[in-house]
Formats: structure tokens, sequence, C-alpha cells
């Protein structure tokens, strides 16, 4: 469980950092100084919808060979070539719901403590680059 999780962050977190790339200086800020409380509120997400379903759902990446035609310089046709994709599957895993619900009380507390931060993070981020 704990490694979809931190698979998830880290993915969201490169797609976060390409769409940064993009943002205004504003929500670049913003999406910098509420990183942690986002991440918090992230697993959240996910332990409740662990205990929805009541088990966890083990994310793996598995890699399969797509066979497609190629235009090269200098030739005339096509030829076939292979590119490596990925497809995710989801794999149920039992968990210990009494653990569950504890670790979301504890993130629960966490991010309450962090929410007063974000919250004022956001606002200094607004005044520093109003839009």
């Amino acid at each position: 469980m704990f490694k979809a999780t931190k698979q998830r962050l880290l993915a969201a977190g490169i797609v976060l950092t390409l769409v940064g790339a993009c943002a205004t200086p504003q929500k670049q800020c913003i999406a910098r100084e509420t990183s942690e409380y986002r991440a918090v509120s992230a697993q959240i997400e996910e332990l409740e919808k662990t205990l929805a379903r009541g088990y966890a759902l083990h994310r793996q990446q598995v890699p399969y060979t797509e066979t497609r035609l190629c235009h090269v310089q200098g030739r005339k046709k096509p030829i076939p070539c292979n590119r490596t994709r990925f497809h995710t599957i989801e794999t149920p895993v039992t968990v210990d719901i009494g653990e569950v619900r504890k670790k979301l009380a504890r993130l629960k507390a966490h991010r309450r403590k962090l929410e007063p931060a974000a919250k004022s993070a956001q606002a200094a981020c607004i005044r520093a680059y109003p839009e």
C-alpha cells in the first residue's frame, strides 16, 4: 500500500513539475509552498478510498511492446519498429482496517497542523504575484 501511494505521489509531483513550468509565477509559488499539505491530502484521499472498498489497490506498471511503421530519413518505405509502452494493473491487497483507520486519523491530525501554514503561504504567494 505504501509503495503504491509513494509511486502515485512521485508521479503527481512529476506532472505538477511539468505543468508548473507552464503555470503562472503565482501558481508555481502556491504549488511549491503547499506541496506537503497537498501530499498529505492525497494520502488521506487514498486511505479513505481503501476504507470504502475494504481493501487496498497495488498499482503496477507493466510494459508491453507496440509494433508500428516508422518513417526513416533516407528510406522511401516505412519499416516496422517497436516501441515500449506501459499500462497499469491494479491488484486488490488485504489490509488491516484498524491500522488504516489509525493511519488516517494520524494523517488528518497532521493535515490540520499544516493547514494554517499552507493558507498563509498561499496568501503570501497571491500578494507576491498578483494576477
